[in-house]
């Protein structure tokens, strides 16, 4: 596993981005989605570095629908900084038919937060091993505590939480649950 932290390289005057993301800030809509796009964004950026001498070919699979905007920050950017990028939007109702389409290029799985990687790992599990090894995992957050569960991936993740909740539909953090990303995203609490 390689772990990328984007906290790390983020200058202080864009931490704010990161602050804005926190359920504890209790942002909700066009805020929220446009701090997850900034920050797919500066991770796109990181991404691009690896193949900074050559036109590269992504593969970005959103999980839907609370990967939405911070995914769409990412294949936006790779596309403006020069690659070539295809994207497939990923929920319960996909097929597998769209992995046929990753074979020579890197694929990146966007969510908004990976908690158990339960999500991940069924999709992981459907690729060639070849695929698996050069798939890079991309997160707002993730929490320390599943970090060991994802010792054979590749993640790149805006930060690490000490704090590990479950979305629920409730407005405040009580009981390790919190409000659920994608409803506050898109105002369905």
């Amino acid at each position: 596993m390689s772990l990328f932290i984007l906290q790390n390289s983020l200058a202080t005057d864009e931490q704010y981005w990161i602050e804005r993301c926190k359920s504890s800030a209790m942002e909700t809509g066009y805020r929220l989605r446009e701090a997850h796009s900034v920050l797919g964004t500066h991770l796109a950026r990181h991404i691009s570095q690896q193949y900074v001498d050559d036109k590269h070919y992504f593969v970005v699979a959103i999980l839907m629908r609370a990967g939405l905007p911070f995914g769409m920050g990412i294949a936006d950017e790779l596309e403006r900084l020069g690659h070539d990028v295809a994207i497939y939007f990923i929920d319960e109702h996909t097929k597998n038919e769209w992995i046929v389409t990753i074979e020579h290029k890197t694929l990146i799985i966007a969510d908004a937060v990976v908690h158990s990687g339960q999500s991940i790992q069924e999709i992981m599990v459907q690729l060639p091993s070849h695929i698996q090894q050069n798939t890079i995992v991309a997160t707002t957050v993730i929490p320390m505590n599943s970090l060991s569960n994802f010792t054979s991936w590749n993640i790149m993740t805006v930060r690490v939480s000490q704090n590990h909740y479950e979305g629920a539909k409730i407005r405040h953090i009580e009981n390790g649950l919190g409000p659920d990303t994608g409803d506050r995203l898109f105002g369905t609490l």
